[in-house]
């Protein structure tokens, strides 16, 4: 594993993947000894603690206009607690370039059949070693003191262990919680594969990321949003928690976000459900699964 404080030093730009001017949040493409890297930029909020002094902190106001009451400007505004968020990817793969590149987006209908004959052997493709992080966290050789919580021994090792511990997008603000479960179990690729035997490590997950919002920031259950994404970003089963408060929380929009109450609703009225409807997903139009999809869906005559 190379150090990011070395791949950033080391890294040589390639180009820009895409850049969302609203959300700040910029995605660019580089090599580091050869490779391929992919880093991310992302503008952090005022710490609480700057506040107070961010008119003293702000210089070298550009075209600044002043009308009335009002006046703006840009400006370069210092301040001596951290202000970006620094991420990387690293060996990045060609699948991770596609996925963070500037591009059209489309939804498709996944019929049970897209799925067994095109989004089933994609996700069967994937190499192991894609999730060899999500192990580490599990096993406790990474990310150990981040944890905020993980299953005793005995459900550790049964069918419904489990950890919860922070999204890397969360910024460790009340407002903007963000934290992810893991289960332990490996079994379960993705919301397809749900069924009413994973209702009580769903339900256990949603206990506990109850009690934990409440513990540590007195946040009540409906003041939480707890979902699962279809497609998600690595094929081991995982929630998301966000609060309330973090309205526009990535991945929350509709063809992406299941909420965890629908989904075990959805198992006591239909028990098989997930294995017999059509699910939306929004994807890429370079995304290997959307060409693939749309191949098949092609040579294939409806019914």
């Amino acid at each position: 594993m190379t150090h990011l404080n070395e791949i950033l030093e080391r890294f040589v730009f390639t180009r820009q993947l895409s850049h969302d001017t609203r959300t700040k949040l910029l995605y660019v493409l580089g090599k580091v000894d050869n490779q391929d890297c992919i880093l991310t930029f992302e503008k952090a909020h005022f710490p609480e603690i700057a506040i107070p002094t961010l008119a003293s902190s702000t210089h070298q106001l550009v075209d600044p206009v002043e009308n009335n009451i009002y006046s703006w400007a840009v400006a370069s505004v210092t301040t001596r607690e951290p202000n970006t968020h620094v991420k990387a990817i690293f060996p990045a793969t060609e699948l991770h370039i596609k996925k963070y590149e500037a591009q059209a987006r489309f939804l498709v209908s996944e019929t049970p059949a897209l799925y067994r004959n095109v989004t089933l052997p994609f996700i069967e493709s994937i190499p192991a070693s894609r999730t060899k992080w999500v192990q580490n966290i599990l096993d406790g050789t990474s990310e150990a003191d981040v944890v905020l919580y993980r299953s005793n021994q005995g459900d550790q090792l049964s069918d419904t262990g489990f950890v919860v511990l922070p999204d890397m997008k969360w910024n460790g603000t009340k407002e903007s919680l963000y934290w992810v479960a893991i289960a332990n179990r490996s079994d379960i690729l993705s919301l397809r594969s749900i069924n009413p035997d994973h209702m009580e490590l769903l339900l256990k997950i949603r206990k506990t990321a109850h009690k934990l919002a409440k513990d540590k920031f007195d946040l009540e259950p409906h003041q939480l949003r707890l979902f699962v994404h279809y497609q998600p970003s690595y094929y081991h089963f995982h929630v998301h928690i966000t609060a309330m408060s973090f309205a526009d929380a990535p991945g929350v929009t509709a063809g992406q976000a299941h909420l965890l109450d629908t989904i075990i609703d959805m198992l006591r009225v239909c028990p098989d459900y997930y294995q017999r409807a059509t699910l939306p997903f929004v994807v890429g139009e370079r995304h290997p699964l959307y060409l693939a999809s749309q191949a098949w869906t092609q040579q294939t005559p409806e019914e």
